[in-house]
């Protein structure tokens, strides 16, 4: 719970960049590096040509009934990378309104340092936690967009790297099937059988390891809502707090969730 005191806002700023961390090194054993948050999410993951064509180009359409399903790994990844950087962007917005509103609530405390007395330390006091509150909660925001920055990135980046894989995959069997259909009259059609059973194998192969790291992602994401989970706590906490504003003008309103 958020107490009164100094110190709040840098106790939330703590417990908020711990959970920004652990959430960016989620990414560490999916693709072996961090995921970062708020910036530019998916990268560059523009890619929405179906990796499969490239057979009906390469004029080996007919592998397609026996590998097509190589392709749901891609299906089972779906996002909005401009989606999702418009809701972080937002999200960036509100904390950056949050943090200069705090530094405007410490320049008025400091414009009141002439007025003494009791009634003038407690307003201060109470001006302070205000202050602290505001950028403790500015910092909640900040992780609810980082937290939504990672995990976006995620599955986008995943999504690339997934069709990458198919990609590579299809790039590799495309000569040896154009070799198959050349021996197919010599070898009276055997060529293109075992061909084929070799295919099967790689993109077998290939979905394996996609659908390890898919599974992967999933974890991660389930780990995701829980530190989004901690981050409602901590905004929760402080809307609890600023109701004793209402209390001290006798306010009506709606109590906070």
């Amino acid at each position: 719970m958020v107490t009164a005191g100094e110190g709040v806002a840098l106790g939330i700023e703590s417990r908020v960049t711990k959970l920004e961390n652990e959430s960016k090194n989620e990414g560490v054993p999916i693709f072996g590096h961090v995921i970062e948050g708020m910036g530019n999410v998916g990268g560059s993951d523009t890619s929405t040509t179906d990796p499969v064509a490239s057979l009906f180009s390469a004029g080996v359409g007919w592998l397609v009934d026996s590998i097509g399903f190589i392709r749901e790994p891609i299906d089972k990844l779906q996002g909005n990378p401009a989606a999702i950087q418009a809701d972080v962007d937002r999200l960036a917005k509100v904390s950056d309104d949050l943090k200069f509103l705090a530094r405007d609530q410490r320049d008025d405390i400091t414009s009141l340092q002439d007025w003494t007395g009791g009634a003038a330390d407690a307003y201060r006091s109470s001006m302070k936690l205000l202050r602290d509150e505001i950028a403790g909660l500015s910092k909640a925001v900040g992780g609810f967009g980082t937290l939504l920055a990672v995990s976006g990135g995620m599955v986008i980046t995943l999504r690339q790297v997934v069709r990458d894989l198919i990609v590579n995959t299809i790039s590799d069997l495309i000569p040896g099937a154009i070799a198959a259909i050349a021996l197919a009259f010599w070898t009276f059609g055997a060529s293109i059988a075992i061909f084929i059973a070799g295919a099967v194998i790689a993109a077998v192969t290939t979905v394996i390891k996609c659908t390890r790291r898919i599974v992967m992602l999933k974890e991660a994401l389930g780990r995701q809502v829980g530190r989004l989970g901690t981050l409602e706590e901590i905004s929760g906490d402080i809307v609890t707090s600023l109701a004793r504003f209402e209390k001290a003008v006798g306010a009506k309103g709606v109590s906070p969730a």
